[in-house]
């Protein structure tokens, strides 16, 4: 069996520890510990702070344990995109001067309205906002190693039962992180160009 995927997890991980908990079906006689295994040659999770942080959402997403639980239970390569890293870029103003009618333009619009942290300032136009997942699936999409960022490997994230990090070094580790190379701005401007359809 070929290990072909590439799993990509930007959210709470609940629905990985349900692939991990499941039973053979009518689909595979193998259970969802053992697919993976089989399966998957890595997951790029947007999740976490490095080399240390406290309570990042996606890593907590108020279910004690369970990242903690996915995370000691896959045993393939796990490569992870910080809140760090993701933080300080910032794009979304610029879907202001697309089609209002673009489905772009109108998610953005909506998170602009409604995400808590957003809606204070809104004043009719989408806003600027910090850039988590599409770092994620940049990396999963376009590697861009050496390029669009360094990887710090050889370690091992250890998260606790509330959402906090650690990163450990160990020369037989299988996770890694991403370490942004290239500004915050020039990386803004790449992933709205992407978005944007110039590929």
């Amino acid at each position: 069996m070929i290990k072909s995927i590439t799993i990509v997890v930007v959210g709470p991980l609940k629905n990985i520890e349900n692939l991990i908990r499941s039973k053979g079906d009518i689909y595979s006689e193998f259970d969802g510990k053992t697919l993976i295994s089989k399966k998957v040659k890595e997951f790029v999770i947007m999740g976490g702070q490095y080399p240390e942080g406290k309570k990042e959402w996606n890593f907590d997403g108020n279910m004690p344990g369970i990242t903690r639980y996915v995370i000691q239970n896959i045993d393939v390569p796990i490569t992870f995109s910080g809140f760090e890293l993701g933080v300080n870029i910032k794009t979304g103003e610029v879907f202001n001067q697309i089609d209002k009618n673009t489905p772009l333009y109108v998610g953005f619009k909506y998170f602009s309205e409604h995400a808590a942290w957003m809606k204070q300032h809104y004043k009719g136009q989408i806003l600027n906002n910090s850039t988590y997942d599409q770092t994620a699936v940049l990396y999963t999409v376009r590697n861009g190693l050496g390029i669009y960022w360094d990887r710090s490997e050889n370690g091992v994230c250890l998260p606790d039962e509330v959402g906090g990090n650690k990163w450990q070094e160990n020369r037989d580790g299988k996770h890694s992180f991403l370490k942004l190379k290239m500004s915050n701005n020039e990386m803004a401007q790449l992933i709205e160009s992407l978005m944007l359809g110039n590929f």
